[in-house]
This record gives C-alpha cells, sequence and structure tokens, in this order.
C-alpha cells in the first residue's frame, strides 16, 4: 500500500476516535445516554481523560481532570478541553460546579481506599440537577479477560501493558461499594443505576486484533476498517460484559 494511501486511511479512521475501538467502546455509550438526556449542560468535566477523551466523542468543551499533565496535553493538542491538573479525590472546585460529571475506566487505577473519596468528591461538584457516570471494569469475568490479554501481549509482544498492570495492583473496582456511596452523599435528589458495556468475548476479539499488528504495525486498512465496525461493536453489551457503567441521574429525568 502507496504511502499516501496509508495516510489517507489513517486520518479517515483517527478522525473522530471511531477508528481506536477501545475508545469508542469506553465513551459512546456514555454519550449516546447524556444525549437521550436532551441535556444543555455547559459545565462538563472529565476526570481521568486522556488524548481520546470524553470530548472528542460528545464534541462540547470539557473540564479534563488528570494527575498527569502529559495526558492533558495530549488531550488539549486534539480535543476543546481545558486542562487541570488534579486528584480525583481533592478537586479543586467548588460544590454544585458541573451538570454533568464523568470518570471513564479511571476508578481501577486509583487505591481502593481511595475510591470513596472519589465519589464523595464526584458528588459534591455535582449540580442539583447534575449527572454522572462512573465506568470501570468489574467482575470475575473481567479480570480473567485480562489475564488473558496479559499473557498474550507478552507472547506476542515481549512485553508488559502498563494500564493492565496497574488493575492487577489495584484490583478492579466492585460497583456495590460506588452504588451505595452515591445514595448517601446525594440522598433522594438522584436516581442511581447500574448498566453493562462490552461484551467480553467483543472486547476479548478486539484485543487480539490489536496485539496482532494494528496500529503499531502499520496496518492501516484495518484501522480504517475497524471505524466501520466500532460503531456496532459499541451496542453489544449482551451477556457477560467487560465494563459496567455506574449513573447518576436526577430522579425526575430517570423516570422515577
Amino acid at each position: 500500500m502507496s504511502g499516501g494511501m496509508s495516510q489517507r486511511l489513517r486520518a479517515f479512521a483517527e478522525k473522530d476516535g471511531r477508528g481506536y475501538p477501545d475508545w469508542a467502546m469506553r465513551y459512546l455509550p456514555v454519550v449516546r445516554r447524556l444525549n437521550s438526556r436532551g441535556s444543555s449542560a455547559r459545565r462538563i468535566l472529565e476526570i481521568g481523560a486522556n488524548q481520546n477523551g470524553l470530548s472528542r466523542f460528545l464534541d462540547k468543551r470539557v473540564v479534563a481532570v488528570d494527575v498527569e499533565a502529559e495526558h492533558l496535553m495530549e488531550a488539549r493538542a486534539t480535543q476543546n478541553v481545558l486542562p487541570v491538573v488534579a486528584s480525583i479525590d481533592q478537586l479543586p472546585f467548588a460544590d454544585d460546579a458541573f451538570d454533568v460529571c464523568a470518570s471513564v475506566d479511571t476508578f481501577e487505577h486509583i487505591p481502593s481506599r481511595q475510591r470513596t473519596e472519589a465519589v464523595k468528591e464526584v458528588a459534591r461538584v455535582m449540580a442539583p440537577r447534575a449527572a454522572a457516570v462512573i465506568t470501570f471494569p468489574s467482575g470475575e469475568g473481567a479480570a480473567e479477560a485480562e489475564a488473558w490479554v496479559r499473557n498474550r501481549y507478552e507472547a506476542h509482544c515481549g512485553g508488559t501493558l502498563r494500564w493492565l498492570e496497574e488493575h492487577a495492583q489495584e484490583g478492579l473496582p466492585d460497583p456495590g461499594p460506588i452504588f451505595i456511596q452515591f445514595q448517601r452523599s446525594l440522598g433522594e435528589s438522584h436516581r442511581v443505576s447500574v448498566a453493562k458495556n462490552a461484551n467480553l468475548r467483543v472486547w476479548r476479539w478486539m484485543w487480539l486484533v490489536l496485539m496482532c499488528g494494528w496500529p503499531g504495525r502499520g496496518n492501516a486498512l484495518v484501522q480504517a476498517g475497524l471505524r466501520v465496525v466500532t460503531p456496532v461493536l459499541t451496542r453489544l453489551h449482551a451477556g457477560h460484559c467487560y465494563r459496567v457503567m455506574v449513573w447518576v441521574e436526577p430522579r425526575s429525568e430517570a423516570g422515577s
């Protein structure tokens, strides 16, 4: 494949993040639910932002928080974000500051002892009619799938994946304590619910594709093809899933 064609295919795949199925599977279900609320939220916070964060998929300005400035600079280069270096359990914002709060695949990277304080902080900065979503891999099936990926990545590539090592070190979160802490922090004003995200078989297949050469070995054609099928993959939530989404919504909007 010529260099020019490869560049055009990669540009097609990368223009809105959907050529990266792992990121799209994290964010598109969140964006669809936020959009279904018909919200005109202007004050949006993402905690644990990265180079393909909420702003890329939601197409709105986002206050992006991360403990690593490098992650925020990568996000700022491609997205409409206001970067803030801070820890999730000590957010530098006033009470009731945001209409939407999101933390996508971040809780599994923070020590388990800090997770309760992190939920309290998210609840604190939520406006009275705000919504929030916390997503993370959880459960025995997710842990087994990560071990499968870890072993095969080492066999194929001869190395380790930092994020998987952090998951193993900190332990995957249990949605139960997070659910309960939101209820305690917000009382009767909000409804807390749990939804599934990313069928386990699809998630494992996706990482097998990634390990077999894309994008690190330049397979731009596969990357472009993934952008076409990714929106379908993000709707496959039946059966055992890799990720859970803890949703916090005002009761009048949650059908209660």
